[in-house]
């Protein structure tokens, strides 16, 4: 799923008094400097300004994009601006840039009303691998003394291959020091990724050419941007219909689907498989002593947890209420009580916060194993729901 912007709320662990993580705030800092830095050199090299027809079609355009942006998986953002950001980034000078980038995004900020370090990010890394893209094409252009037609063809698309690894290296920076993503789980650097990002470019420097030399042609060049929108947003709209809001994982519907594919498959091929059911201990005191923003948090932190511990293939769902669900394929009993037992030491050095407000979390798992008796989904809960209750009075995960 192609995505360009950061979008989620950084954790709370080892966080500043800004909710940031250090790194991540270290991190922030850093870009915010190269990113001023060479903005004003970029600024400087530039005696004029040009082509504000031009910039006005693409400020208009990149606005647009934006108020048309989609949340997706991974903590990210899609949207079809980058292809008006690269029109300009090689297209239009390095102040009209930068102020593109941040119109658009200063948009989104009012309009969703971000943490400030998440749309400040977002400013940064469009402005920087805007910039990026300006000089590449300037570079490119600049190695003859008069550069054919078809050279300023290369130029663009160099800028715009410049932009879109700029752009995800930074992304995906941020994203694992700040959620502690895996390259892999962001998905920025896979095929798709890359190939979605970079048909947004291209169509950009469509955009451009059509600009500087046919305008009435933009519009057409445009064109393809709402099938890349309609292509990527709906199957990205299904998706989250199976998953809870809250918490961002599967709920029961999602997770129903897809565990009855894995039942199936262990069956046929006779693999382990493993349930475990979680229930968040004293809930209800939760909720009582420090009111639900708190209790929200809480089962914020324990899904939190869950995805930290498993791997990319297992399913993970909030089973409603302050109850969680795992069905993990290819896993023994004993990998699912280290598994439980992971998740139960990651939360006692967790600190969940609401306001001013602090407390700790934990859960109770029980754990039912794949086998003559618990050979349905149904009975796989059945079972570990009763494990789970009886690890609640010993305070320790008890297999089924």
């Amino acid at each position: 799923m192609s995505a360009t912007a950061y979008a989620a709320k950084a954790g709370t662990s080892r966080a500043t008094p800004t909710g940031l993580p250090r790194a991540a705030l270290h991190f922030l800092l850093q870009t915010g400097t190269v990113a001023i830095a060479f903005g004003l050199a970029a600024s400087l090299s530039q005696s004029h300004d040009g082509g504000w027809s031009t910039f006005a079609i693409l400020m208009v355009a990149a606005l647009g994009a934006q108020a048309a942006a989609v949340h997706v998986s991974g903590n990210q953002v899609f949207h079809t601006g980058l292809a008006f950001t690269v029109a300009a980034a090689v297209s239009l000078q390095p102040r009209q840039v930068i102020a593109i980038c941040v119109a658009q995004h200063l948009a989104d900020w009012v309009r969703r009303r971000y943490p400030w370090y998440i749309q400040t990010f977002n400013i940064l890394n469009y402005s920087l691998s805007a910039l990026a893209a300006w000089a590449v094409s300037k570079v490119v252009l600049g190695s003859v003394s008069d550069p054919p037609r078809f050279l300023h063809v290369v130029a663009a698309v160099a800028g715009g291959t410049a932009f879109v690894l700029t752009n995800h290296a930074l992304l995906a920076r941020m994203l694992k020091i700040a959620r502690g993503h895996s390259l892999k789980s962001t998905g920025l650097f896979s095929l798709d990724g890359i190939l979605t990002d970079a048909s947004l470019a291209a169509t950009g420097v469509g955009v451009a050419i059509a600009l500087r030399n046919y305008p009435s042609a933009a519009v057409v060049a445009a064109l393809p941007l709402f099938l890349i929108h309609r292509a990527l947003v709906i199957p990205e709209l299904r998706l989250q219909a199976a998953r809870d809001p809250k918490t961002h994982l599967l709920n029961m519907r999602g997770f129903r689907d897809a565990a009855a594919d894995e039942l199936a498959r262990a069956e046929r091929f006779e693999r382990p498989l493993v349930l475990l059911l979680a229930d968040v201990d004293d809930m209800r005191g939760i909720n009582n002593e420090h009111g639900h923003l708190m209790g929200d948090a809480a089962l914020s932190t324990v899904a939190e947890a869950i995805r930290a511990t498993t791997r990319d293939f297992d399913l993970c769902a909030r089973f409603g209420g302050d109850e969680f669900v795992l069905l993990l394929p290819e896993t023994t009993r004993e990998d699912a009580e280290s598994l439980a037992v992971r998740i139960q030491e990651r939360l006692a050095n967790e600190v969940v916060a609401a306001g001013s407000a602090s407390t700790s979390v934990g859960i109770s798992i029980g754990i039912a194993a794949l086998g003559p008796s618990t050979a349905t989904l149904d009975e796989l809960l059945h079972t570990a729901d009763a494990a789970m209750y009886e690890a609640k009075r010993l305070r320790s995960p008890v297999p089924a």
